[in-house]
């Protein structure tokens, strides 16, 4: 029994040192509680075979969604991480396929290949964040006009069309295991981490979050706002890079259009994950909770036989859904804070006067 108590007494303390990431989980178990009573088969939604798939299609749109929340923690958005995957993954297969035709080993044209992705896409990252803090424009319309800019120069170097007959090395990134886990899986998670010990740890985390929370309040406390804006985006490009070469690795090819709804469903993991789109507020870990959610609902969704376009209206209304409970969960919370507050003052008064 004492054990018991324990442990109980164990996890209740960390459902209330995090309550919107306790709210997070409990919703990914209902989540997973309805589809397993939804299907018709739900033992083929548990096969390892449909979890194998679930962890080979995470990697790409979590890793997205990490970019996104750089942005965001700056009270901002970046609307061209898609664009700027695209356009790394189409460099990495263009220069891929020339380099191993003129014969240079496969293994070699691939690494080099990849460091060109990341490079582009800190450029690109880096010019968002010039045009945001140097220019003056608000990042959502900045990032909108790069949006086009990058997919328009996907475009101009494929011709519109997909980029193919890439050597067989390069897919062995998308398609390696590790101990019955994708390889792309395991990056996904260093990823996560490193984001994570960033962004809790270490002063450049904790200035995004100043800025994202009060951008007057970061410059009077000696932080560099405009060189912390871009280094911010540079982390969101380069992370944007990385999601364009996994992609381009699973499916062995490079679009400039891929993936046109990712931006929205980037922005839903990352705001039912807990990371406010007002800046300055939420915390990476929720992000795995949220795109695990997401994914078993998107698996539920195929098994349902659901199209594309149906599926797209749920996660719209699915956002839309989120965004005005965790505004009304926040209300609620503020009136309880208030409620507290006025009680103490009370009971504060009450005792100086008996005093």
């Amino acid at each position: 029994m004492n054990a018991i108590r324990k442990f109980s007494g164990f996890v209740r303390g960390i459902a209330m040192r995090d309550v919107s990431l306790t709210r997070l989980c409990a919703a990914c178990v209902i989540v997973l509680a309805l589809l397993l009573l939804g299907l018709e088969d739900p033992s083929r939604f548990l096969s390892a075979a449909n979890l194998g798939s679930m962890m080979r299609q995470m990697p790409e749109l979590g890793v997205l969604t990490l970019a996104v929340s750089f942005a965001l923690f700056l009270g901002g958005i970046d609307l061209s991480v898609v664009s700027t995957a695209n356009l790394s993954g189409i460099v990495a297969a263009l220069l891929a396929a020339k380099l191993s035709a003129g014969g240079t080993a496969e293994g070699a044209a691939v690494a080099v290949s990849y460091a060109v992705a990341l490079l582009i896409g800190a450029v690109c990252g880096l010019f968002n964040g010039l045009v945001v803090s140097y220019a003056g424009v608000p990042a959502m319309l900045a990032t909108l006009g790069t949006m086009e800019l990058f997919e328009g120069i996907g475009l101009v170097l494929t011709n519109g069309s997909a980029v193919t007959g890439l050597p067989k090395a390069y897919g062995a990134f998308g398609s390696a295991m590790i101990a019955g886990v994708p390889l792309i899986m395991i990056v996904f998670l260093l990823a996560l981490i490193v984001a994570s010990v960033t962004m809790s740890r270490r002063k450049f985390g904790l200035d995004i979050y100043l800025l994202g929370t009060n951008d007057t309040a970061a410059r009077f406390s000696g932080i560099n706002n405009n060189a912390v804006t871009i280094k911010a985006f540079v982390c969101s490009g380069v992370l944007a890079a990385l999601a364009g070469i996994i992609i381009s690795s699973r499916v062995m090819t490079a679009k400039a259009d891929y993936g046109s709804s990712y931006i929205l469903q980037c922005l839903l993991v990352a705001i039912l994950g807990g990371i406010s789109p007002f800046g300055g507020f939420g915390r990476v870990v929720g992000i795995l909770v949220a795109i695990i959610t997401l994914q078993m609902l998107s698996s539920g969704f195929t098994m349902m036989r659901l199209s594309s376009y149906q599926t797209q209206a749920v996660w719209g209304a699915l956002l839309i859904i989120v965004m005005v409970s965790n505004y009304l969960f926040g209300k609620y919370g503020e009136k309880r804070r208030i409620k507290k507050s006025l009680k103490n003052q009370k009971q504060q008064m009450e005792e100086a006067n008996n005093g």
